[in-house]
């Protein structure tokens, strides 16, 4: 148990904590007065005792995470209500971590004038393959990311410009602020936002990215064209094949995966194959010959190998499904 708590902490310290460990770490530290006294000695670092700087590291972190701590007396009302508040803040716990970080400067030294240093590196948001997160960032802005994505804050968020770096797939929900626009640099494209919800799917290294706008308005810079959605649209932008397609889509579909589903509504075969590539965590290939091919439907928790049956039966060719060493291979089945 104490080495899974030094390996929270350590995650803590360098903001890689997912939503799930910020509330283990948040639960652990509630428990007991030494609990938060070898929480701050990490912080300090092993070979040091609590210092001046751990205190003042503590403090923070327990400022910013107060909900965790404000329960009422009594046993057993106090974990019924703690148990609420964790599952309820744990998202909120990763968000205040990284703020934390980002108002630190890493790597320079105490000077003890309790003066905070701008940071001196940008902000960093990764999610492993399979895992989920959800962050605010400091301008309110809120963002929920999909598998393997990376998101990175510009040192000047927030003051003169909103301008973050991103790959990967989220849901977006950005806070208004006609003064300042909302800019996402991703895969060679510029989306800007004033005060909008939409999600973005856009991995660089698939060469295909779909943004679907739910409210507000999205104005989309693809090299030298500029296309604005409505709320209902949806832009997908195939970089191989040099297309891009603006149509009226069911916005919930969008999101499906945040609930684990995946639906495909007029999406190509190599998106669908990308998107279980993540939703699996395996890696499923698909034939060139096949891969813009359109395919609608929807994988719902069924195992891989039955999602995989049904996708070929629904497809509009017959698939055959190649499985070496644990990786896919989808091409068109030959007729017999």
């Amino acid at each position: 148990m104490q080495k899974e708590i030094d390996r929270l902490i350590n995650s803590y310290r360098n903001n890689t904590l997912n939503s799930e460990e910020a509330g283990m770490l948040a639960g652990w530290l509630e428990e007991s007065d030494e609990h938060r006294a070898h929480f701050r000695e990490c912080l300090a670092g092993r070979e040091q005792p609590a210092s001046a700087k751990a205190e003042r590291e503590w403090a923070r972190f327990a400022a910013r995470n107060k909900i965790l701590f404000a329960v009422p007396e009594g046993v057993n009302t106090r974990r019924r209500l703690f148990r609420r508040y964790v599952a309820a803040a744990a998202a909120l716990a990763v968000g205040i971590c990284a703020v934390w970080f980002w108002q630190r400067t890493p790597g320079l030294p105490d000077t003890g004038s309790g003066v905070e240093v701008s940071a001196v590196r940008p902000l960093e948001y990764r999610t492993a393959r399979g895992e989920k997160l959800d962050i605010v960032l400091p301008d309110g802005s809120k963002v929920c990311m999909n598998s393997e994505a990376t998101l990175t804050v510009d040192l000047k968020f927030g003051k003169a410009t909103r301008e973050i770096e991103f790959d990967g797939e989220a849901f977006f929900t950005i806070a208004p602020d006609k003064s300042c626009p909302f800019i996402i640099h991703s895969a060679n494209n510029n989306y800007t936002v004033l005060g909008t919800s939409f999600n973005l799917q856009s991995y660089a290294r698939e060469n295909f990215a779909v943004v679907t706008l739910h409210t507000g308005c999205l104005q989309a810079q693809i090299k030298k064209d500029v296309i604005v959605l409505d709320p209902s649209e949806e832009l997908q932008i195939d970089a191989t094949a040099n297309t891009i397609t603006k149509r009226a889509v069911r916005i919930d579909d969008s999101i499906g995966w945040i609930e684990g589903r995946l639906i495909f509504s007029g999406h190509p075969l190599k998106d669908v194959a990308n998107k279980l590539s993540r939703y699996y965590q395996v890696r499923i290939n698909i034939h060139e010959e096949i891969a813009n091919l359109q395919y609608t439907g929807m994988v719902d928790r069924e195992t891989l190998p039955e999602a995989l049956r049904m996708i070929s039966e629904t497809s509009p060719v017959r698939l055959s499904i190649t499985n070496i060493d644990g990786e896919y291979f989808l091409s068109r089945a030959k007729r017999k």
